[in-house]
């Protein structure tokens, strides 16, 4: 080979290796975890739990690692009322855990004491025979998601604040699709106090976890144990004192629930803390 053909294929080489290390620009490279979290329905997730149920964190983690990546867009509310063995029993619920609210949900899904149990969007559960609850909570991240994959109908605005442990509310619902005005279902807005960062007892196969952080806690109604009926569109002001004190402020946001009154299926629900950021 010729030594000038030898520096040309060289240099052609060094050209290659010089332009297949040049930098990307951040907005053109490919982000492999990254989600779309703008688009899809937006999905409430009940999550029926109690300090004696030793497969309740399990599955309180296993549903917040698959909802993280969604964002705003998944909101999860653990309720614990159940005061059986593995539920939550007075002596060990110092932080008031249980409660009466939560109960009556509980009690309307018929669920024969099992716990963990899970709704999503209060939608029948074809993987759980038609029923609207899971108790096989290794599903739970495929149930989110299909929910997420429908298409989203609604859209919340929801402004919160506290003063003086009450809790002032500013809700507005419309919807996405004008044309569909004239089929707008029968409507109710709910919206539910909930806490992070509560200290307290858990049960755990090893033992018990004196010093667990509960999260997502349902406190209380702040309208009423079904909410109340609601037209789309209109501004709905709600304000409502803070019921116990065992409850931080600054740990707490604010659930808007948008549900059919009939079906009871939830079509979009939104969450503001009530300082900041939670």
């Amino acid at each position: 080979m010729k030594l000038s053909t030898r520096y040309t294929i060289l240099s052609a080489l060094a050209l290659i290796l010089m332009v297949a290390c040049k930098p990307m620009p951040e907005s053109e490279r490919l982000i492999p975890n990254e989600m779309e979290t703008s688009k899809g329905r937006s999905v409430l997730i009940e999550d029926y739990s109690g300090v004696g149920c030793v497969n309740c964190p399990i599955a309180a983690k296993k549903i917040t690692e698959a909802a993280t990546p969604h964002g705003d867009k998944v909101i999860i509310v653990a309720l614990h009322g159940s005061k059986t063995s593995i539920g939550t029993k007075p002596k060990e619920d110092p932080k008031g855990l249980y409660s009466p609210e939560a109960a009556t949900y509980l009690d309307r899904l018929h669920s024969s004491g099992s716990l963990p149990i899970a709704t999503f969007n209060r939608r029948p559960l074809a993987s759980s025979g038609g029923k609207s609850y899971s108790d096989s909570y290794p599903q739970w991240p495929a149930e989110m998601q299909a929910v997420r994959e429908l298409p989203q109908l609604y859209k919340i605005d929801l402004q919160v604040s506290e003063s003086d442990r009450k809790v002032t509310t500013h809700c507005k619902a419309t919807t996405l699709d004008p044309s569909a005005q004239g089929a707008t279902p029968e409507l109710c807005l709910q919206l539910w106090l909930i806490e992070d960062n509560i200290v307290a007892p858990q049960h755990f196969t090893e033992g018990t976890e004196s010093a667990y952080q509960h999260n997502h806690i349902f406190r209380q109604t702040l309208n009423g144990i079904d909410g109340e009926p609601y037209q789309l569109g209109k501004s709905y002001d709600k304000t409502r004192a803070i019921e116990r004190e065992v409850i931080n402020p600054d740990h707490c946001s604010v659930v808007a629930i948008l549900y059919d009154h009939k079906s009871g299926e939830v079509y979009e629900v939104a969450k503001a803390p009530l300082k900041g950021n939670n």
